[in-house]
């Protein structure tokens, strides 16, 4: 459903309110808002986070206690700084503890803490404020939160905001950045925004109302299955939420932070519990997921995002109170009575999670609309990746996830309620526009967490990996609207790109060209153009020698060259041939350039009238000389070798790469 905020809510509240000026506003201290501050920061902007918890971090320092990063190779830019701290902090200072000890010995495991993957609530906090604090030029405000906005000519001036004993503060920027799940910013500024389910299109088959086998297991249903009962129909409804609480193994029973009584409303019959689980954390702790009877509910979910704060209190209160009731149901009638709050976490909270856990909040109207279709496979994508977005800020990994949207009604049913979908085979790797964070008709204001997309499409983009890549983003963005002078919509998304590549973020994904690679850049360049791909498994195969169709390819789509096909010359490169018009345009461009600069063999043979065939031998490596008559002649001037390359050496895939880009001036 489409919603515009109040003007109730965008009233200018008092003007006593003493102001604060910054060149960047960053409203919400999750992983997104640390990420665009940094970024800020580094550009040497002066920059403040106003965060509603008392500490950084959103929900990794409040009960999300691993990286839901689906490949370990895909993290980058501010996350992987993230990561690699938690994995040196893990393999330092808890270097004895078994479960670290248990994950470096069995690698590959998921959620490997020896990896940085997974972590205390605690530690995500101490390592993003020694991040913020190294970053220098950052000031950061607790437990405020936006109240409303202020707005003069279509554009953002202020954030007010009120702290926990009522009073008010204002926030005054030159660019704003909204990285609250909820979207609350980017709402009190005027921003119209969507909330729900869109329904059921050929760009979103699995919009709406759906019921799947999504986290569940059915007989002689295959994986990937969509059972009957749907209508496809939109709705107001989102996905469900939960307290991400710790538990520690106390190992005996009668610890101290096993409940005495159960909390209001408990019904048992709410819960199911595996007593077989095992703390995978640091020091003994789980961090407990019930998607089914667990800690996951629907239905206040509908509401709390658009909610004031003080019906969202009493939403809070309803969540800590199920969470609690399970907690206690696995205590007595779980059969893990050892298990109770962690005692070192979240110690000025009675040991609970700062922050509900908001999957899925406000999703603002933006320049681009990210939809399945986007980061499926199948439908608009290659059969291995998503289709390609040459303006890329972002990728995205992780699968189509939402949890379900209706709760189960049947408890001796292992499957989720209506709504969930799981399509971890069809969402490849997808690129993500800078369009989804830039508001359609506001000024001053990008928005990373909120962005604009469907309820099916954010429930890939909302793991906290994703968000993080893009808040560096809107980070850079808004470090180069401010050098130049520009309007976030109007600041070359090229610019910004050029930006994260020094920063080693990933635009395109390759398991095998991290961004300490020397040709990182050029091939995550060259990539946005279409001039190169990797295998089935996302390997780019640097260092593999480069065939003449794939050289093709990435001359032409990487100079820009447009494409030229009169007939289908070559008997080994028939149009099925993947490189069928990138060497159709080689030779178009060579026999009408005067000066022939691409290579072929005639072949005659006899038949009643004799005949002959041309072969380009397409798959073969190719030699550098070669190479350069091709360059020289796409071209039209005198191209001399790399000083590494001699004339008869075969090229790697990533040398021709470095070449073609520093031709191009990349």
């Amino acid at each position: 459903m489409n919603y515009l905020p109040s003007a109730l809510a965008m009233l200018l509240l008092p003007l006593c309110v003493l102001a604060q000026e910054h060149d960047v506003v960053v409203i919400g201290g999750t992983p997104a808002g640390i990420s665009a501050a940094i970024s800020a920061a580094r550009a040497g902007k002066k920059v403040v986070i106003v965060e509603q918890a008392p500490v950084l971090g959103g929900m990794l320092s409040s009960g999300v206690s691993r990286a839901d990063d689906a490949i370990v190779e895909a993290n980058s830019g501010v996350f992987e700084e993230f990561r690699q701290r938690v994995a040196r902090y893990h393999l330092t200072e808890l270097a004895t503890d078994p479960v670290v000890r248990d994950h470096l010995a069995r690698n590959p495991v998921r959620h490997n803490v020896a990896k940085g993957q997974a972590w205390e609530a605690k530690t995500a906090a101490r390592i993003y404020a020694d991040m913020v604090k190294e970053a220098g030029s950052i000031r950061t405000v607790f437990q405020q939160v936006p109240v409303s906005g202020v707005v003069e000519a279509d554009r953002l001036k202020a954030i007010i905001t009120r702290d926990k004993e009522g009073k008010d503060h204002r926030y005054e920027g030159k660019v704003f950045v909204d990285a609250t799940y909820e979207g609350d910013a980017a709402a009190f500024a005027g921003v119209p925004f969507r909330m729900g389910r869109e329904a059921r299109s050929p760009e979103e088959p699995h919009a709406g109302h759906i019921y799947t086998d999504a986290f569940c297991e059915v007989a002689q249903a295959l994986p990937g299955t969509i059972f009957p009962g749907g209508t496809g129909r939109a709705d107001e409804k989102i996905q469900a939420f939960n307290y991400r609480f710790l538990v520690k193994d106390y190992g005996r029973p009668d610890h101290p932070y096993r409940l005495k009584s159960p909390p209001p409303g408990y019904n048992a019959l709410n819960y199911k519990w595996n007593s077989a689980l095992k703390p995978y954390l640091p020091n003994r702790k789980l961090d407990v997921l019930g998607i089914n009877w667990g800690n996951d509910w629907a239905g206040p979910s509908y509401r709390y995002p658009i909610a004031g704060y003080e019906e969202r209190a009493k939403i809070e209160e309803a969540y800590r109170n199920h969470a609690l009731g399970w907690l206690y149901y696995i205590q007595n009638e779980g059969g893990s009575p050892q298990y109770g709050l962690a005692d070192d976490e979240f110690t000025d909270n009675g040991n609970f999670p700062y922050r509900l856990y908001v999957r899925e909040g406000r999703r603002i109207e933006g320049l681009y609309r990210l939809t399945e279709s986007d980061m499926h496979k199948d439908l608009r994508g290659n059969g291995f990746r998503g289709p390609l977005h040459t303006n890329s800020i972002a990728i995205g990994i992780y699968e189509i996830d939402s949890h379900n949207v209706q709760n189960p009604k049947d408890r001796s049913s292992t499957c989720s309620g209506e709504g969930a979908i799981n399509l971890i085979d069809v969402t490849g790797p997808y690129q993500i526009p800078y369009g989804v964070m830039v508001p359609a008709k506001m000024k001053g204001l990008i928005v990373p967490v909120a962005i604009s997309s469907t309820h099916v499409a954010i429930s890939s983009v909302r793991m906290e990996p994703v968000w993080s890549s893009l808040g560096q983003a809107a980070g850079v963005a808004a470090a180069i609207a401010l050098d130049r002078g520009t309007e976030l919509a109007d600041v070359p998304v090229s610019s910004i790109q050029k930006e994260l590549l020094k920063q080693r973020s990933y635009l395109f994904f390759y398991r095998d060209v991290p961004g300490e690679h020397p040709s990182f850049s050029a091939i995550q360049e060259l990539s946005l153009r279409n001039a190169v791909d990797g295998d089935a498994n996302y390997r780019f195969r640097p260092g593999q020698a480069i065939s003449l169709g794939d050289f093709a390819r990435l001359a032409v789509n990487g100079l820009g060259v447009p494409l030229s096909i009169t007939a289908a010359h070559f008997r080994d490169v028939p149009r099925t041939h993947p490189a069928f018009r990138y060497i159709e345009t080689l030779y178009d461009r060579s026999t009408s350039s005067g000066k022939a600069f691409f290579p072929f063999e005639l072949r005659d043979f006899l038949t009643y009238r004799g005949s002959r065939e041309a072969y380009a031998y397409p798959d073969g490596p190719l030699k550098a000389e070669t190479a350069r008559k091709i360059m020289s002649g796409l071209l039209e001037r005198e191209v001399s070798l790399p000083s590494a390359l001699q004339a008869d050496q075969v090229v790697t895939r990533a040398r021709a790469a470095d070449w073609i880009a520093s031709l191009k001036g990349m």
